[in-house]
């Protein structure tokens, strides 16, 4: 009876274990020993050489993958800045020659001149993080590791949508978007205003020095703040200080001159304006519209590239999801990672098949073209074999016959092969 009493016992037990992972999902049901760890690895797999050192920095070895970006570590005599990812390092390494300029500039006369007549200027100096250079500067905090599982981005269902629009009403005070737990970076500061012209100077600078207007440099930001408030103090002279400034690196795809043009040229309302006249027209609800826009990691900059890439698809099915998953983002990396996934979607869809919907799976910008392929893109540098990337391949706005997933970087041999066993063709050095 005992033996019986036993027997029944285990035979419950497998079934509890059996229900256990059917409930956790295919990924869980695979052994850990299948999982690859997040791997350290020389820059040079990541980045290109021009990237990892010059006169005014060099990167740290090894970098370490954190959640599928390279967190690099640069090290220059402005400060050790540690980001996430191949492009923010190509843009703190292009910056670093603007802030050499604007040093030069600011131990000018002309500059001492209007700091000295700034009790007359309409923008006060604030003081530069370069003057401490021997601290950290800029470090992100955890990456977005779940760009492949669930934790960066919580999809709002249709039925929540439509309940914040029913209660959204124009004259409801702007909701600024808060920090992520997960990183020490400072939110981007919001844009008033230009009654004294002090933003127009802004850009001007950034336009000589090849340089996004709205970056969030601590560095620099502080700099690009003190120089454009002594042009205006001193009637333009501290312009002429500038002088030969070199040229910038430009080893990074970066922006297109669109973009750059745009935000170096319009104010930042006339950039909002424009980007919200063309989302509606691509069949975007106001509210979804306006909740981008008070969303302040999306700044003048990356909003006016993110709608740029939405137009180049044009008005299809699902462009909305995209501005939802936009305005609940809560970080640069994450930001700068949705607008180059679109951007690799809107250069599949006009050089290989046209797409016919967009649908975000999480954080992933998912299309689907008029033959019912689907397509995944996702702007990361390192993909590797873990349990996020495990059960990416089952999500159902994947769930077709042909699948494939475009990688801006590179992926380990390892994940190549799995994601090919689960029928999701991956295309890496795909980068826009």
């Amino acid at each position: 009876m005992e033996r019986k009493h036993k027997a029944q016992l285990r035979f419950f037990a497998c079934l509890l274990a059996a229900a256990a992972l059917a409930t956790l999902g295919p990924a869980t049901a695979q052994s850990r020993a299948d999982f690859e760890p997040a791997p350290a690895l020389a820059a040079a797999e990541l980045a290109p050489a021009a990237l990892l050192k010059g006169p005014l920095h060099t990167v740290a070895e090894p970098v370490t993958v954190d959640g599928y970006f390279g967190r690099f570590v640069i090290e220059s005599k402005y400060g050790r800045f540690s980001v996430l990812g191949v492009n923010m390092l190509a843009e703190r390494v292009n910056e670093l020659r603007a802030i050499e300029a604007l040093h030069q500039v600011q131990r000018s006369a002309a500059f001492q001149d209007a700091l000295r007549n700034s009790a007359t200027a309409p923008m006060k100096f604030v003081a530069s993080a370069a003057d401490e250079p021997a601290k950290s500067v800029e470090t992100m905090g955890q990456g977005p590791g779940s760009v492949l599982g669930r934790a960066g981005y919580v999809a709002t269902s249709g039925a929540e949508a439509a309940g914040g629009a029913a209660s959204d009403h124009k004259s409801a005070p702007a909701a600024s978007a808060s920090p992520s737990a997960t990183t020490v970076q400072s939110e981007p500061p919001a844009r008033p205003g230009d009654p004294f012209g002090y933003h127009k100077a802004r850009r001007e600078w950034a336009r000589q020095l090849d340089i996004d207007p709205y970056t969030t440099n601590p560095v620099l930001r502080r700099l690009l703040d003190n120089t454009a408030a002594a042009s205006l103090a001193a009637n333009s002279t501290v312009s002429a200080a500038l002088g030969a400034v070199a040229a910038p690196l430009n080893v990074a795809a970066g922006l297109d001159a669109t973009v750059r043009d745009a935000v170096w040229n319009q104010a930042a309302s006339d950039l909002a304006r424009q980007n919200e006249e063309k989302l509606l027209a691509l069949g975007v609800a106001e509210r979804a519209v306006r909740d981008l826009q008070r969303n302040r990691w999306f700044t003048p900059t990356l909003q006016t590239a993110l709608v740029g890439a939405l137009a180049e698809v044009g008005r299809i099915e699902g462009v909305e999801s995209v501005i939802f998953a936009a305005s609940r983002t809560k970080d640069e990396t994450r930001a700068r990672f949705l607008v180059d996934s679109v951007r690799m979607l809107a250069r599949h869809h006009a050089q290989e098949s046209r797409l016919v919907k967009l649908a975000m799976s999480q954080s992933v910008p998912v299309g689907i073209a008029g033959d019912g392929k689907r397509v995944a893109a996702t702007a990361i540098d390192y993909a590797y074999w873990d349990r996020n990337a495990a059960t990416f391949v089952h999500r159902k706005e994947l769930a077709g016959t042909q699948r494939t997933l475009l990688v801006a970087g590179k992926a380990s041999s390892r994940a190549q092969q799995q994601f090919d066993q689960a029928g999701l063709t991956l295309r890496g050095g795909l980068r826009p």
